[in-house]
């Protein structure tokens, strides 16, 4: 089992994770537009990562813990800055030549490298102790 867990908690935690992911990219994407495609991402998620998993032959409860920090790991990089998105947003309509805020995107830059740190990291522990 990886991480000591059943396949069906790790259903039910991708299952949570999704539907957090749904409401907290509906709160963090303040542009009407943008807030309808946020509905593709567990989509895009669960084929991402169904067919990683089936090119490396891992077992469902690894797909899904993947699946699970992906879905995760989107909401906590985004809604520290969902402000200053929003606002370089409507800044680009009005002046299509207005850049990004430093601060924004160096945390998500930051914050992305650091979570797929600790995603890689659990994923290796996970697998030494499966093995």
């Amino acid at each position: 089992m990886f991480l000591s867990l059943t396949t069906g908690a790790w259903t039910l935690i991708a299952v949570g994770a999704t539907l957090v992911n749904l409401a907290a990219m509906q709160w963090i994407i303040q542009v009407p537009k943008y807030r309808k495609k946020q509905f593709w991402l567990p989509v895009i998620g669960i084929v991402g990562v169904g067919v990683r998993g089936l090119a490396q032959s891992h077992t469902l409860a690894e797909n899904l813990y993947l699946y699970t920090t992906l879905m995760i790991m989107f909401p906590v990089m985004l809604a520290p800055v969902r402000r200053q998105i929003t606002r370089d947003y409507h800044r680009w309509v009005e002046d299509p030549t207005t850049k990004a805020s430093g601060g924004a995107m160096a945390w998500i830059a930051t914050s992305m490298i650091v979570m797929l740190l600790v995603i890689g990291a659990v994923w290796a522990a996970g697998i030494s102790t499966s093995s």
